[in-house]
């Protein structure tokens, strides 16, 4: 997907998984692996990393992966694009979707 900006790419974030980042999460386009920002600060990594680099390159690689998005191959059109302030295309990992007991009855 491509937000059009940094705040309707936090408006689906907070939309998914609420206000607190922490719990916001997203998937590894490279391994599949689901990592939220939790798991992020258990490893000692920066918040910021959690949409841009699997939990691999954080925990020496006991789950998941070494991918990043600002690599070469980027997402290898599975993640997002968001749209920063300067015009500039930031490749992000995409969020894990959820699905609500509610919505699947």
């Amino acid at each position: 997907m491509k937000y059009q900006s940094v705040d309707e790419w936090k408006a689906r974030g907070k939309e998914l998984y609420g206000e607190d980042v922490e719990n916001w999460k997203f998937v590894c386009p490279s391994c599949d692996k689901v990592s939220s920002g939790a798991d992020f600060k258990v490893t000692g990594a920066e918040l910021e990393n959690m949409y841009n680099t699997c939990i691999g390159r954080h925990n020496n690689k006991e789950t998941g992966c070494d991918w990043a998005a600002y690599g070469l191959f980027k997402t290898m059109g599975k993640g997002d694009v968001v749209i920063t302030p300067d015009g500039k295309e930031v490749d992000v990992f995409a969020f894990a979707e959820i699905k609500l007991v509610s919505e699947m009855s």
